[in-house]
Parts: structure tokens; sequence; C-alpha cells
């Protein structure tokens, strides 16, 4: 088999590439060629800038394919392949032959010169279910042992300026057999890129790409698992549309949204299997939590966003806590009296901040929590309206007289005299903690004794 090595050399790499680059493939040659009986290194000009490193790399695709050349490793003039690449390939496409594409884990120049894993970074890929569920930063990298006719399939989308290594990863693991494997190929320097009218910065490179795993999330199924100690089999399933989503990143870090002030609930709630009803639940991270710590004999969500709600429905299936759903909440949105409103959005990546706006047209109805839960005994009543808590409060009077539940809301800084004196004083009740945020502070309140 013959491989060919392929670095564009951008403004200002020339020197990189002759003095480490270049050395560093022709040491990996003499060390060891793995399964290739031919390695050969192209180095692909564009010191001027008047092509970009995408137009450079398709052209050293289509000369290494003419060839005969069955499979290409992409390395940057500012990086240094491994001694022992080929060999370590070698070992895995041994054992898996069918591969189509092999990434090996992503290694990072230190500030001392030494190599160093990049942290958080997932170890093995296999699908690409499991590509998507990593951040494009922590997945895979360039370097990677590619089939030559894979690439040219596809090549490199030379109109962009960033993000083109993950437009073409994504066309790959979607149509190709590809794989990332505990090996390591190459070495990356950070902090020398190239310089040119097409270069990009590394804040570029990442808000390209999230953009592009925003766009692949809303096409391929992915859950996070949530590794939480929670009652159950296995750790938590949350679903993720949007990448970039405050809530949602978190379920991709493996943790639930406002995980410490959950844990301080935990200390509150002294009912065994408490009743909860649950305002503002967005796409369920508090009502899943509720079932697996609070072993929550009812939760009554409520929840007026239908792109929120197609998730919340998505997550309680997927955590079989679907029994202990109450519905009538969900749908509506809760205040002091009925009304009709519309939904507002102001970040596409902060689902949980939309709020309503009264509208006649709207299509989205209030209720009061007195009319939605009747007669329902409640233990706990949890309170995320967006600037509206205080109208929920008000509507829930009768309720919160009677059952005296312990109270999370959070409330806007405007809000905060409202809620911690008038509110507080008028209901009997004090707070016993809070936990502060740029905007909001949330108070968890308890009946006076």
């Amino acid at each position: 088999m013959i491989c060919t090595v392929i670095t564009p050399v951008g403004p200002g790499h020339m020197d990189l590439f002759r003095t480490s680059c270049a050395p560093s493939v022709a040491q990996a040659r003499a060390y060891h060629m793995g399964p290739f009986t031919e390695v050969e290194h192209l180095m692909m000009d564009d010191t001027e800038g008047r092509h970009g490193r995408s137009a450079r790399r398709n052209e050293a695709v289509r000369m290494a394919q003419e060839a005969g050349s069955d499979w290409v490793f992409f390395l940057d003039a500012d990086d240094l392949l491994t001694p022992n690449a080929f060999e370590a390939f070698g070992r895995v496409i041994a054992a898996e032959p069918g591969l189509d594409v092999v990434w090996g884990l992503i290694c990072t120049l230190d500030e001392g010169g030494e190599p160093a894993l990049r942290e958080d970074q997932a170890e093995r890929l296999d699908t690409r279910e499991d590509f998507l569920s990593v951040p494009p930063y922590s997945a895979v990298q360039i370097g990677g042992f590619m089939r030559t006719e894979a690439v040219a399939r596809f090549g490199f989308d030379e109109a962009m300026d960033t993000g083109e290594d993950y437009k073409l990863y994504c066309q790959l693991w979607e149509h190709c057999r590809c794989g990332k494997r505990p090996e390591i190929f190459f070495v990356n320097r950070r902090g020398q890129h190239s310089t040119g009218p097409r270069a990009a910065t590394g804040l570029d490179w990442n808000n390209a790409t999230n953009a592009q795993w925003a766009d692949q999330l809303r096409a391929v199924p992915i859950w996070a698992k949530v590794e939480d100690g929670g009652a159950g089999d296995g750790p938590a399933r949350m679903r993720v549309t949007n990448p970039n989503d405050l809530i949602q990143m978190t379920h991709l870090r493996g943790e639930f949204f406002e995980a410490d002030s959950l844990s301080k609930l935990k200390k509150l709630i002294k009912a065994p299997n408490p009743r909860i009803v649950e305002v503002g639940a967005n796409i369920g991270n508090h009502v899943v939590w509720y079932a697996r710590h609070l072993a929550a004999e009812r939760i009554y969500p409520v929840e007026p966003n239908p792109e929120a709600l197609s998730i919340l429905n998505e997550n309680i299936d997927a955590n079989g806590i679907r029994a202990r759903i109450d519905t009538r909440g969900m749908g509506y949105g809760a205040g002091k009296d009925s009304g009709t409103f519309r939904t507002q959005t102001d970040n596409a990546d902060n689902l949980g901040a939309t709020r309503l706006v009264a509208d006649a047209e709207g299509g989205i109805e209030t209720r009061t929590l007195d009319q939605l839960l009747g007669d329902e005994t409640v233990d706990f009543i949890k309170i995320d309206a967006e600037g509206m808590e205080l109208d929920v409060l008000e509507g829930a009077q009768a309720l919160i007289a009677r059952d005296r539940p312990v109270i999370w809301v959070e409330v806007l800084r405007e809000n905060m005299l409202g809620f911690a004196q008038k509110w507080c004083r008028a209901a009997g009740y004090r707070i016993v903690d809070s936990t502060p945020y740029v905007h909001t502070i949330d108070y968890f309140a308890v009946p006076k004794e």
C-alpha cells in the first residue's frame, strides 16, 4: 500500500515545514513503515496565500489519487508526525481492515514543549452518534489516516475560511466507516497559525464548527449520558438538539444543570415520595432529577413552549418515568390569572430563557396553579418563569396556603424585594438558602413554624 502525507504550507510556515514537519515525516518513515510499501510527503506551497489550504489539500488529493496512493494523511506545517505513526496505524488497520478513516488521540505540545493529551477528549469513537456526542474541539483533528477515495468523494469546501475540516469529518462519519482509536499519530503545535487572507483564529473555528455541530444534531438523534448516582439502571439519558444551548451543553458534560441548587434542595425535601410542581419545566432537567433523586410520587410539569415540550416528552420517555408524570400543565403557562401569550426566545442558545409575552393572537394560554392543580396535594413547587414569578405565586395562593410546600423560585433582581420581603412576609415563609446568578437569584423558602 501507498500513503501520501499532505502538507499545505501557508504564509510564514515554510521554515516550520523545513525544520520540523518534514523531518518528523522522514523520521517516522525511517522508524517503521507500518503496512505501507511507500510513503510520500507532498508539500503544497501556498506561502503567498493565493490558494487557501482547502484548495491546496484538494489538489494534493487529486495528485495522490492519480499516483495510485491508497491512503492520505493530512499534516499541517506546524505539526509533527510521531515516530511510530505508521506502525501504530498498521496495528489498527490489521485489527479492523474495514475502516476507511482512522483518527488517533489529540495531542498537543505544552508551553514547555512536551506533548500532552487534550483533556476531556473522547478516547474512542465508533459511530456517527459517538462522534456527534462530543464537542468538535474534543472529537478529532485533521491528522488522520483516510482512504484516498473516501476523501476524494467529498473534498474540502474551498468557499469556507474555517471549519471546512469539520464539514469533511461530518461527511466521512455519515458515509464511510470511521473510527478514533487510542493511538497518537501526530502532535499539534498550538499558537503557530498561518497568516494570510484566508487565515482564521481558534475562536473563528470554534464558532464555525459549533454551528455545524448544531445543524448535525437536528438530523441525528443524540443522547447525553448523565452519570449522577441517581436511582435507576445506569445513567440518565438526555436528548441533545442544540449543543450550544446552556442546559444541553451541561448534559453533554455528563452533568445535570444547576447541580449545586439541586443538592441544596435535597436537604430541604422531607416528604419520602414528594408530589412536585415544576413551573417552567423546559426540557426536563429537573423533572428527570426529581424522579431519580427524590423518588417523586407525582410530578406536574408546567411548560408552554412547544419546542421545549417536544424534548421534555422525549426525556420523560427515555428515562422511564412517564407513569409519574401528570400532564395537565404541559402546553400551558402559569400566571396570576387566565390569559393568552406568545413565547419569545431572545437567545437561540438558551431555550430555558424563553419568556411569555402578552398577545391576544399568541396561542399560548396561561392558567393559575390553583386552577391547574385543584385539590391535588403538593409538597414542593419550583418556579422558573422568566420574570413572571410573582404572578405565578399570586395565582397559587390557595394551594400554598393549604399545603405549605417548600418553594424554590428563580427571581429577577428587580423582583428581589417583592419576593424576599413582601411575598414571604405576607405568605408566612422564610428564606433558608439561595444561589446567586448574574441577573437572577434562586431562593429556597419554607413555611415559618
